[in-house]
């Protein structure tokens, strides 16, 4: 009788787990189903900076391809501050189901928790990259009131200053502050920061030369150049820029060793399902393949990127290990 009595209650909590599992393979056939079928509502991606800009003018021309491929909306939120971190914040604390995105800078991406710890309040870990889809170089220019047309020139000026030439940027740790203080670095020169509220509020003292030297995104620089506003130097990638092939790399132009590009990215909560971001993924190169985007994004100054999110995730990675010692040399500190 007792071994019955024991065996009846084994078998009874093997029909219990049975059913637990039943159950739980239940619940999770709406989120399989969901992971498959992505999107079924509309998706948000959020622009961690002022609209106009041109991270939010990229969001959008992937959001519009995106919207049209799967007849749901993807609307574009922006929500700036922090140089970034506090629209990122936001997502990284968002349910992990592919209806929050965020496209940044990869550079702010991966260092803003870095810099801004308390501010974040996540760590890059807990984000996943969907893909790493654009990259440009920068320029270096200059207000015509300084009179100078070479990087030496520049470099000889900037010591002869003593660190009173001033450049601007969108505020500390940006990108084009980050490219400053590597020039500086590597050429060995010191220049004072004035630190904007944003790219476009630069616009005006530069011109004017009351700032006179900048790291410049082409979306920045094209329309100034154009109209002969400013003087572009060098270009700050590792080969010379399509279409500004006359104008010399910063290495080139007398300081060895200097590369400086701007990458752009769209990621998603940590622990977003697999096939969710396999999704998203394939919609993000579908787009880099559309005549329309591709024309959005090279008005921008960029070239289109390719990669998988496991390579995009080893970009990220590769970006904050390269840049965590510069951090930490030049004594970057936000929180």
């Amino acid at each position: 009788m007792m071994a019955l009595l024991g065996w009846s209650r084994t078998t009874s909590k093997f029909r219990t787990a049975a059913v637990l599992a039943m159950a739980s393979a239940f619940w999770m056939l709406p989120l399989c189903s969901n992971a498959q079928d992505y999107p079924v509502k509309p998706v948000k991606i959020v622009v961690p900076y002022s609209a106009g800009g041109p991270t939010d003018l990229m969001a959008r021309a992937i959001g519009k391809y995106m919207a049209q491929a799967t007849g749901h909306m993807f609307t574009v939120e922006n929500r700036g501050g922090a140089g970034g971190t506090i629209g990122t914040a936001a997502v990284a604390r968002s349910a992990p189901d592919g209806y929050t995105l965020v496209v940044n800078g990869t550079l702010a991406h991966a260092l803003g928790p870095m810099l801004r710890p308390k501010t974040a309040g996540y760590s890059i870990a807990e984000m996943s990259a969907v893909g790493i889809f654009s990259s440009s170089s920068n320029f270096l220019v200059v207000s015509p009131s300084l009179n100078i047309k070479t990087v030496k020139e520049l470099v000889a000026k900037a010591k002869a200053e003593d660190g009173k030439l001033a450049f601007s940027s969108a505020g500390q740790a940006s990108n084009p502050h980050l490219g400053a203080e590597l020039f500086k670095s590597l050429a060995g020169v010191q220049m004072e920061h004035i630190a904007y509220k944003g790219v476009s509020d630069t616009v005006n003292d530069l011109v004017s030369g009351r700032v006179p030297v900048a790291f410049a995104s082409p979306s920045l620089a094209l329309p100034l150049l154009k109209d002969n506003r400013i003087v572009a130097l060098a270009t700050t990638g590792e080969k010379r820029m399509k279409g500004w092939d006359q104008l010399p790399t910063i290495a080139e132009a007398g300081v060895p060793g200097y590369v400086f590009e701007s990458t752009y990215i769209l990621a998603a909560p940590g622990k977003t399902p697999a096939p969710v971001m396999a999704r998203l993924n394939a919609l993000l190169q579908q787009a880099l393949e559309d005549p329309e985007t591709r024309a959005a994004l090279e008005k921008l100054g960029l070239e289109p990127m390719k990669n998988s999110t496991a390579q995009a995730d080893q970009l990220v990675l590769t970006e904050y290990k390269r840049w965590e010692d510069i951090v930490k040399r030049l004594d970057i500190k936000q929180d």
